[in-house]
């Protein structure tokens, strides 16, 4: 029995990934659609929280027949499936994969502030911002462009949580916008306080997910409706008098 391993997209209908008894979960979904063929296990690079979309996330489970794994996930509502690998051997996905988180704040912000307060972050022990603090956070950048209606922030590492991109964005922000004072940023900073703010799961998304391995494509059959949906709604948005133009170089 081979190893496969599927890059998959999902949206925010979901209560998060991780299977749970009374919710509809990334997991207990493929699992669900999954187990009529023989497959009851299925582990994931990154786990995401409810209501937080993926563009790329990988998963791995045993099998001979990886497109017909592909066809069954591509066929879930909210579940797409854009490549695959197969491997004769387990591939230890948690660590190893590099992670790009993106989140939107719906609002432009002061660079030089969120500079300032980037610049402290990451020159301070900044997995104190996680919620399990003992377990070391591994970041390769944090960055940020702030565009006329909205501010983006990108985190990109192997080892941290959406909880805490939610967290550090979030008491980020409301530092440059002079939401936390001197003493509590400080404090913050070396782990002597309890953080206030807590980002939306709306407005996070797992953008990309880098495992090193050369995939094969896979033509999901519901990307032309999604790419119709999407715009659709992108023109619903400018006939409110949004300038969409302004927005989609940067998505």
């Amino acid at each position: 029995m081979k190893f496969c391993l599927l890059n998959i997209a999902y949206d925010d209908s979901f209560h998060g990934f991780q299977k749970q008894p009374d919710a509809r979960t990334v997991q207990g979904e493929i699992l669900n659609a999954l187990r009529p063929i023989g497959i009851d296990k299925v582990v994931v690079s990154s786990r995401t929280d409810s209501h937080v979309r993926s563009c790329s996330n990988i998963i791995e489970l045993k099998t001979d027949d990886c497109l017909k794994v592909c066809r069954i996930v591509d066929s879930i509502e909210g579940i797409f499936v854009k490549g695959y690998v197969m491997s004769d051997e387990y591939v230890k996905l948690r660590g190893k994969v590099i992670k790009h988180y993106l989140y939107i704040h719906p609002e432009p912000l002061n660079r030089i502030q969120v500079e300032k307060a980037i610049n402290d972050f990451i020159s301070s022990d900044y997995s104190l911002f996680s919620r399990e603090p003992e377990k070391k956070v591994i970041l390769d950048n944090v960055s940020f462009n702030i565009f006329p209606s909205y501010s983006a922030f990108t985190f990109v590492g192997r080892s941290f949580s959406w909880n805490f991109v939610r967290i550090s964005v979030e008491n980020i922000i409301k530092r440059s916008e002079g939401k936390i004072d001197d003493e509590e940023w400080s404090e913050l900073l070396q782990g002597k306080r309890k953080f206030r703010f807590k980002g939306r799961a709306e407005n996070l998304i797992l953008f990309r997910t880098e495992l090193g391995l050369e995939m094969k494509e896979y033509q999901s059959r519901k990307l032309n409706f999604l790419k119709e949906k999407e715009i659709l709604t992108l023109y619903w948005l400018k006939g409110l008098g949004v300038d969409i133009d302004s927005i989609l170089p940067h998505i």
